[in-house]
């Protein structure tokens, strides 16, 4: 990890990239690909994080040492930062992207220099050209396990290029993948080649936007557009008859621009007016526009934290304070309460069940009324977390929502003839797991359901294998789940249902095995049960007043389940 970012730094970092595209043709440093990829995706991060015109700029920035697909690599991984950043994409999920834009032409360096300047390709080279992401793959699969999930996005990406610029509309789910496929077309469209024919990036968005069927490629895409604004740092304005660099503009909408016409010295201009820019990348050989400018005081000024970030930390906090075993009043709900208008507006939707007209409450002293004051810790908890849940930023957010969202539908049916307990108690705890994944696991998270036997194993397989991830360290998710909601006693259930040996799970811990089972037979319907986890499941509906497993799946059926299946 870099200690500061620096010029020098910044110019290591092109240079390192193209030393990495150098390794395929040198197969004894094979062995140093993995480990140069993963610390050059770690480097484009936190160059973004602190300096992010720095990296910009280089969109309009062409090093001709480089050649055209070190460039063109270099443009893709920005725009890779640029799209993860607007999307508020963690460091891991963000740094798994950029491996897989710095993979992408791993092993056709050669062949694409050659495409770009118009030669034609040898039949050795078609094969190549056909076969770099198969080649890319197994090269990584040859540095270990850490690599699957950059190739599951390299192995989808033709597939998911062609979707993009497809009419009919082809469906494609993952975002990841999405995201480096948007970013190589839009890389492809705007880097700089002798021959001409590239276009700037805002022209580049704007032509995919409108070709693209795909509505998660199109919310990118608007998201990119509001981080970068209009202007690109390092454009070239025409200003009263001279050519400056446009930098970026300050808080009082001040642009910032630059002449560096004279090689020792830099001129600097401040002014409001409308730019006439020029935007379209251009060969740059001068090292303060490359490097060193991009690194002033004049320019680098310090923002605030997104406000989604600072309404997470509030909403976390809040979840903490509030204890569900504690009998609060009016008054100090109303306090905890009163800063956040937005969570009275959900709460009064949320008490709905509670009404037999199944209306929503005026207020929060008609929610609490309606619900009584021992049951609205554990309800103004949910409707908290169902907030962080919205404002969790992930490739894959819409099916971890709405997967999310059908198994608290399938806990409330369960407990459908169960009115001494509330289900939304019980739900809590699923909700802080699936934000430890989100935050933890975020890289392994997938659409997939995976289903192990119960029989092979003394323990039950994690709630995560509902979620894509076969295996989880318990030890942090425990940490976790007991610092936020410790006091929700089935918070250790559902640890204890994860860590205890069949034969000393207690009843609600088979509770929990429960929900994971009816789960799988919502999500996968032809799932085949074994003898113990057929007897958990007669135990669980007997226990919380149902008469048999078909009075219950029939019930399920005329649940409203989202559509992620």
């Amino acid at each position: 990890m870099m200690d500061t970012v620096t010029p020098r730094e910044l110019a290591r970092l092109f240079d390192s990239t193209h030393q990495l595209l150098n390794l395929y043709y040198q197969k004894r440093k094979w062995s140093q690909i993995y480990p140069l990829l993963s610390n050059l995706a770690e480097r484009y991060y936190l160059v973004y994080q602190t300096y992010p015109k720095s990296l910009q700029a280089q969109l309009n920035l062409y090093v001709a040492a480089h050649g055209y697909t070190t460039n063109l690599v270099v443009n893709q991984c920005v725009i890779a930062c640029i799209m993860c950043h607007s999307l508020n994409y963690n460091k891991a999920v963000s740094e798994q992207i950029i491996s897989c834009c710095l993979a992408n032409y791993l092993c056709v360096q050669s062949q694409s220099n050659k495409l770009a300047s118009g030669q034609t390709l040898t039949e050795q080279d078609k094969k190549l050209w056909h076969c770099r992401h198969q080649l890319a793959v197994k090269l990584l699969h040859a540095a270990g396990p850490n690599t699957v999930s950059i190739q599951h996005l390299l192995a989808r990406l033709n597939k998911y290029k062609q979707a993009l610029l497809s009419a009919p509309k082809v469906m494609i789910y993952d975002g990841a993948t999405t995201l480096v496929a948007l970013a190589n077309i839009i890389a492809m469209n705007t880097t700089y080649r002798e021959s001409g024919g590239h276009i700037s990036v805002h022209k580049a968005l704007a032509d995919i936007y409108l070709r693209t069927p795909n509505e998660f490629a199109q919310n990118a895409i608007k998201a990119f557009i509001a981080h970068i604004g209009p202007y690109i740092p390092a454009s070239e304005v025409k200003y009263a008859e001279q050519t400056l660099i446009y930098l970026t503009t300050d808080e009082q909408h001040r642009h910032i621009l630059i002449d560096v016409s004279q090689p020792e010295k830099i001129r600097w201009h401040r002014f409001k007016a409308p730019l006439s820019i020029i935007d379209k990348q251009r060969v740059c050989n001068d090292s303060r526009l490359l490097y060193t400018v991009w690194f002033s005081e004049k320019i680098n000024f310090v923002l605030p934290p997104p406000a989604n970030q600072r309404r997470q930390q509030q909403y976390l906090t809040l979840i903490s304070e509030l204890k569900i075993a504690k009998e609060y009043s009016y008054r100090a709900l109303d306090k905890l309460l009163s800063p956040y208008p937005e969570l009275i507006h959900q709460l009064t939707y949320a008490v709905k069940p509670y009404n037999k007209e199944h209306q929503r409450a005026k207020d929060l002293r008609h929610c609490l009324s309606m619900v009584g004051y021992d049951n609205a810790p554990a309800i103004i908890q949910k409707v908290l977390f169902q907030r962080l849940v919205a404002t969790t930023s992930h490739p894959l957010y819409p099916h971890i929502a709405k997967r999310l969202e059908n198994i608290v539908r399938i806990i409330q049916a369960l407990f459908k003839h169960s009115p001494i307990q509330q289900f939304e108690q019980v739900t809590l705890p699923l909700y802080a797991y699936v934000l430890y994944l989100c935050e933890n696991q975020a890289t392994s998270l997938s659409r997939k359901t995976v289903f192990e036997h119960a029989e092979e194993h003394t323990v039950s397989p994690p709630l995560a294998c509902l979620f894509g991830i076969n295996t989880l360290d318990l030890a942090p998710l425990s940490e976790y789940l007991t610092q936020l909601i410790g006091d929700n006693p089935w918070t250790q259930h559902l640890l204890n249902s994860e860590q205890l040996k069949k034969q000393q799970l207690q009843q609600n811990e088979k509770l929990w095995i429960a929900v994971k089972l009816f789960s799988y037979y919502v999500f996968q319907p032809k799932a085949m049960f074994s003898s113990w986890q057929e007897n958990i499941i007669a135990e669980t509906l007997t226990t919380v007043g149902w008469h048999s497993k078909a009075d219950f799946y029939s019930y399920l059926r005329t649940c409203e389940f989202a559509d992620n299946f």
